[in-house]
Order: C-alpha cells, then sequence, then structure tokens
C-alpha cells in the first residue's frame, strides 16, 4: 500500500466518524425536541390552597394549568384534611378525598374548607393523574403559615398603565364569573 491508499483509508475512517457523530447528534436532539414537545403539551394538574381575605375563607382548589386534558387519578394531603377538626363541621367530605376528575386545559374544581383555627398548616401532596396515556406523580409541601403575613393571594392581570382594554374586560369579566361561582 502506498501513501495515497492510507490517506483515503485515514479520509475515510475520519469521514465515518463525522457522520456517526451527526448520526448521535441528531438523535439526541430530536429526542430533546420530542421531550420539550410532551412537556408543554401535557396537563399539569396542582392542588393548592387559595385565601380569599375579603370573605376570610380558603377554598381547596385542583386546576389544570397544562394544554391538555388530565384526569386526576389519585390525591394524598398528609395529615388528611378533617371536617372534624374545624371549626364549622361538616358531614361531608374534603375536595381531597375526591378521585377520577377528568380536567380540560385551564378548568378547575374548588370547594371551601374551613382553615381558620385548624391545627394543621404544613401538608404533603402526593398527586398522581393521567395525560396523553402516560401516568405523572408530583409531590411536593404546602404550609400555610405564610397566610397569616398576607393581604392577598391573588396575581392582577393588568396595573394602572394597561393600554390593552380588551384584556381589562376579560379580567373583570373572570373577576364577576369567580364571585358569582363563590355565591352559588
Amino acid at each position: 500500500m502506498n501513501v495515497s491508499d492510507w490517506i483515503q483509508i485515514i479520509i475515510g475512517i475520519i469521514t465515518a466518524c463525522g457522520v456517526l457523530s451527526s448520526i448521535i447528534i441528531s438523535m439526541k436532539t430530536l429526542k430533546q425536541n420530542n421531550e420539550m414537545i410532551e412537556e408543554s403539551s401535557k396537563a399539569h394538574i396542582i392542588f393548592y390552597i387559595d385565601y380569599h381575605p375579603q370573605t376570610f375563607r380558603y377554598y381547596l382548589v385542583i386546576k389544570n394549568f397544562g394544554n391538555s386534558v388530565g384526569e386526576l387519578l389519585n390525591i394524598e394531603v398528609t395529615p388528611k384534611l378533617d371536617w372534624q377538626k374545624c371549626n364549622f363541621k361538616q358531614d361531608i367530605k374534603p375536595l381531597t378525598e375526591s378521585t377520577n376528575i377528568l380536567l380540560a386545559p385551564n378548568q378547575k374544581v374548588s370547594s371551601w374548607f374551613d382553615f381558620s383555627n385548624y391545627p394543621d398548616k404544613i401538608f404533603d401532596v402526593k398527586l398522581v393523574y393521567k395525560t396523553m396515556n402516560k401516568v405523572y406523580t408530583e409531590t411536593y409541601k404546602i404550609d400555610l403559615s405564610f397566610i397569616d403575613n398576607s393581604d392577598s393571594l391573588h396575581k392582577y392581570a393588568f396595573d394602572d398603565h394597561t393600554k390593552d382594554y380588551k384584556k381589562v374586560l376579560y379580567e373583570i369579566n373572570n373577576s364577576i364569573l369567580d364571585v358569582s361561582d363563590r355565591i352559588k
């Protein structure tokens, strides 16, 4: 073998390595893109506790913040929420005892719960939900001790400088709907 044959073999090996590395990079990029698309498309169901200082009421809320339909299969709150620990006792189960709740994107279910003088302030939450034929589990803590130091838990979508009047009208409409839901 002469020098030109060796050069061709080396060039062939380098080309093969380049093609192989390009294929590997393309496969990893495709996998990452699919994961990002799945993450942005799936349902994202969260349980939280909302407080309205104007009415002095707490609400248990389960909401789908995602872009796809999701089914809440199970929710575990530790320690368990119990109406018998409340000042205002009821013979119904709290919302956290519900299972198999189907939620459309941005849909929420909520119910009132009496946390005034409730002995527990820190809760461990485990949520299991299904979306896009996959089951997801979320675990986190909720600490209600901050509520005593808060005036409001609401976000405001507009301020005094908003020029988007259509957005302001939608927010007013949503606020009226929210109030009417609480009155029912």
